[in-house]
C-alpha cells in the first residue's frame, strides 16, 4: 500500500511554489491553509484507508504542504509547494521526484480536496478535510 501512496504524492516532494496574485479577501485570508485528514481512500472501489494509522496533509501560509502517513508502525513524510485558485476550485501540487519536477491539479469542493487518479488501470480516490 506504501507504493500507492508513493504513486499518489510522487509529486509532492518539492518546495517553495508562493500562491500569486492574491486579490480577494478570501485569498489574503487563505481559508484553505491548515491540516486535512484523508477520510477516504480507495483503489479499484478498495477502500484502503484502513492500511494507515493516518494520512495527513498540511497547507501551510507560504505555499508549502506536507504529506504525513502511518502505515505498519513507520511514519513518512512528503514536502513540495502548492497554489490553490479559489475561483475555479482547484490546487496544485508541485513536487520534485528525481531529477524532474511534476506538477497536478486536484478539484477542492465544500472544504475537501478530492484527488482522481488512475494507478496501473485502476482508479484511485483519496479525500482530505479540515
Amino acid at each position: 500500500m506504501l507504493a500507492v501512496l508513493a504513486m499518489l504524492f510522487s509529486v509532492c516532494t518539492v518546495a517553495g511554489c508562493e500562491v500569486q496574485d492574491m486579490g480577494s479577501l478570501s485569498d489574503l485570508s487563505k481559508p484553505y491553509t491548515g491540516v486535512y485528514a484523508c477520510e477516504k481512500m480507495t483503489l479499484g472501489g478498495e477502500d484502503v484507508l484502513g492500511d494507515f494509522s493516518y494520512v495527513r496533509l498540511e497547507l501551510e501560509r507560504g505555499g508549502d504542504f506536507t504529506l504525513s502517513w502511518r502505515q505498519d508502525g513507520s511514519e513518512s513524510t512528503w514536502e513540495g509547494g502548492y497554489e490553490v485558485d479559489l475561483g475555479v476550485g482547484t490546487i496544485t501540487l508541485t513536487a520534485k521526484e528525481g531529477g524532474r519536477t511534476a506538477s497536478r491539479t486536484y478539484r477542492m469542493e465544500e472544504g475537501a480536496i478530492l484527488i482522481d487518479e488512475n494507478f496501473l488501470g485502476r482508479p484511485f480516490f483519496a479525500e482530505f478535510k479540515q
